[in-house]
């Protein structure tokens, strides 16, 4: 159980416990009670007539609209409703419930005013595993204010759910299964709810943990690659270490070194391609734009977000909802994990080529009757084809929205999906090199490096050697979906760790 004592108690690591681990959550009494003097000292301050944007005034255009009466109180939950404008697909549950954690955040900080019974209610929905159904994508707006609404619109008992199954359930029949009424937003607790960059956060959260399973992946693939093609082992040796001001690329070069522990003396020429050489700089450039991603999350979780914020007692516009950083890491991913790629495609088609690894071309042992595995090189120039076109920015490219009122938008989620499908095709061509590697070392017929031992025992049983042709396809997709469970990575991580305390 994670107990909330403050808002900074909930950091990425807080967030990832939750979304990714279904940890339940609580939080302690003493933050509900000072969460209930800030939210009286907020309605205090409205009491006063002063004029606070979304609360008593409408949204966007129609800011200058002042509300009273049944309309203010209506207000806020109406705010929920009419920007609901989104369409499936749906975010994963986990990446939901990464947003519902750090909407807690600035619900917490006391900055948003809210009471402390809707944090109790957000807390209880996270812990009864209630998970709205929000849209992956199509909000050109400024802010997250079509995805929140969707998101939680489901606590007045609106929109859907999603189950367990992966299909939606209508939310107010969630909410009576769970014995709950639905929810009635308090003053400014709707554009509360509205407000900020969550979704932004928990997208960030998701893409940093799968591409820091994925750029080991890439390590492990680079490592088989080097080994297969029994490429000179000297550039990724020790002696390099004291040429490079650079931890990163250190850490790269130290956890390859430990892969290929045990490799075969013997080698095939005296220089590899640069797709070979220069690995460890890509896979450093990886680590290094997953790094500078990570620190930006942290800035974000601990800054406030919100606009308006209460702050001292009065109401503070702020531009913290334009979360630019983490809209703008998630394409510089896109463009390092492409790089990563193309390493890998031209990786695939040195090994298939006899005059770089000393085996047969195209790596079949019957060269004539059988095409071996040249067919999957042209598989890879399709898949970098398609990854080359998502090299373009998704976080630029300004529009007037509002009528004018909202006329700077980050794209964040386009550019967080876009990063997502890259990811997938970067998986693709990663199969493609494991296959090949697999192959050269059944060719070869020698032992695979103590280093490599547990992906080498996991491909081998995997895949089995193409003796004569056979559809290639199944065996991709074998691979395809054990880099997506996280093998080849994972494994290699840990065998790292013990490496390197021992060095």
């Amino acid at each position: 159980m994670i107990t909330i004592r403050h808002s900074s108690d909930l950091d990425l690591e807080t967030i990832e416990d939750i979304a990714f681990r279904d940890q339940p959550l609580r939080l302690h009494p003493e933050l509900l009670e000072e969460l209930g003097r800030s939210h009286e000292g907020m309605a205090a301050a409205l009491s006063n007539g002063q004029r606070v944007y979304g609360v008593n005034t409408g949204m966007g255009y129609l800011a200058g609209t002042g509300l009273r009466g049944p309309e203010l109180k209506r207000h806020q939950r109406n705010l929920l409703l009419g920007r609901a404008v989104g369409s499936p697909p749906y975010l994963p549950a986990e990446e939901v419930r990464a947003l519902m954690a750090a909407r807690l955040i600035n619900l917490t900080s006391g900055y948003a005013g809210v009471t402390p019974d809707l944090c109790r209610f957000l807390v209880d929905r996270l812990n009864d595993g209630f998970t709205p159904a929000v849209p992956c994508g199509g909000f050109g707006g400024a802010g997250e204010v079509i995805p929140l609404s969707h998101a939680f619109q489901t606590f007045i008992g609106e929109g859907h759910i999603l189950d367990p199954d992966g299909s939606v359930k209508d939310a107010a029949l969630a909410l009576a299964e769970r014995g709950v009424a639905p929810y009635e937003p308090a003053a400014k607790e709707g554009i509360a709810l509205l407000a900020g960059s969550p979704g932004t956060i928990a997208l960030a959260v998701a893409r940093r943990r799968a591409i820091t399973v994925l750029s080991r992946q890439l390590l492990a693939g680079a490592a088989c690659s080097i080994d297969a093609l029994r490429a000179p082992l000297e550039i990724y040796g020790e002696r390099g270490d004291r040429l490079h001001a650079d931890p990163v690329l250190f850490g790269v070069l130290t956890r390859l070194r430990a892969a290929l522990r045990g490799s075969a003396e013997d080698r095939f020429g005296m220089q590899a391609p640069v797709s070979f050489r220069v690995a460890p700089q890509v896979l450093a450039h990886v680590e290094r734009t997953v790094a500078r991603l990570t620190e930006d999350i942290d800035r974000a979780v601990g800054s406030v977000t919100d606009s308006p914020a209460f702050v001292e007692g009065r109401f503070v516009a702020t531009g913290g909802f334009h979360e630019v950083e983490l809209a703008a890491g998630f394409d510089a991913l896109s463009l390092a994990l492409i790089r990563a790629a193309e390493l890998s495609g031209q990786r695939v088609h040195r090994l298939l080529d006899g005059r770089f690894s000393g085996l047969p071309d195209q790596l079949t042992p019957n060269p004539g009757p059988s095409c071996g595995l040249i067919v999957v090189q042209k598989r890879v120039v399709g898949v970098l084809n398609e990854l080359r076109r998502l090299a373009a920015p998704a976080s630029v490219g300004a529009v007037d929205t509002s009528l004018g009122q909202e006329d700077a938008m980050t794209f964040a989620f386009e550019a967080a999906e876009k990063l997502r499908w890259a990811e997938d095709l970067v998986r693709d061509v990663l199969a493609c090199e494991l296959l090949v590697a697999r192959q050269a070392w059944a060719l070869r017929g020698g032992r695979t490096p103590a280093g490599l031992k547990e992906i080498a025992d996991r491909l081998m049983d995997a895949v089995e050697p193409v003796e004569e042709d056979r559809p290639p396809g199944p065996d991709l997709t074998r691979l395809v979906g054990m880099l997506k469970r996280g093998e080849f990575g994972p494994t290699f991580e840990r065998q790292n760790r013990r490496t390197e305390s021992v060095r």
